[in-house]
């Protein structure tokens, strides 16, 4: 299961990456998969939910409404969560668990993912802000060819793979977004089909709710 929400984790660490291109190392160019999270059995003691045959583990849902949590708490200033706030979290963590997976198998049908080789070229020609400033010289060149080799070098897997990964949810979704509508309309436009189709798609959805079992109310 992925977590199109999640791109706070891409903050961390990346300096590492600086680290090696200022060395101007290059023990490994070669280009590295980011693993595929494809659908897997769980017991019913780990299942909060099944999406089409997706399964929402409770160590995924645990870690959506972990971050909701957060913003809630960082929104209000108060670390007490109140029965009312505690429902809103889980249903809002549902939703997002729910919507994750249909826009991830959509993302498959209709053949948007991109590969590694695919996310490190479109890296290179347009950064986003994070990498442009990591890999930017003192004369304002961005240097595409050293950011491919701080993320090809074993040094910075646990970096990279956080990189990579975050990078991929942002542009598959960016793809799967322009691919609803009519082309050369506006990003709203877009939008705007979009999530008339995800509507649909949660109501045509199997989804079974095994949320009550944890005490999820």
């Amino acid at each position: 299961m992925t977590f199109r929400s999640s791109f706070v984790v891409i903050a961390f660490g990346v300096s590492g990456l600086l680290a090696y291109s200022a060395r101007g190392q290059s023990p490994n160019q070669g280009s590295r998969k980011v693993p595929v999270n494809q659908p897997t059995k769980h017991l019913p003691t780990d299942t909060v939910g099944v999406v089409n045959d997706e399964v929402i583990t409770y160590a995924d849902f645990k870690s959506i409404m972990s971050g909701y949590l957060k913003i809630f708490v960082a929104q209000s200033g108060n670390n007490v969560v109140s029965d009312s706030l505690y429902t809103i979290i889980v249903d809002s963590s549902w939703d997002r668990a729910i919507t994750d997976i249909l826009t991830e198998q959509e993302i498959g049908k209709r053949h948007v993912g991109m590969t590694n080789a695919e996310i490190e070229d479109s890296l290179a020609q347009n950064p986003p802000d994070y990498l442009q400033k990591q890999f930017t010289d003192s004369l304002g060149k961005f240097h595409g060819d050293i950011m491919r080799k701080a993320l090809a070098d074993p040094r910075n897997d646990s970096i990279a793979a956080i990189v990579l990964s975050e990078e991929q949810v942002r542009m598959e979704s960016e793809k799967l977004m322009n691919s609803f509508g009519p082309k050369n309309v506006s990003p709203e436009e877009h939008r705007k089909a979009f999530d008339s189709w995800l509507q649909r798609a949660k109501k045509k959805a199997h989804i079974t709710d095994y949320r009550i079992r944890f005490g999820f109310y």
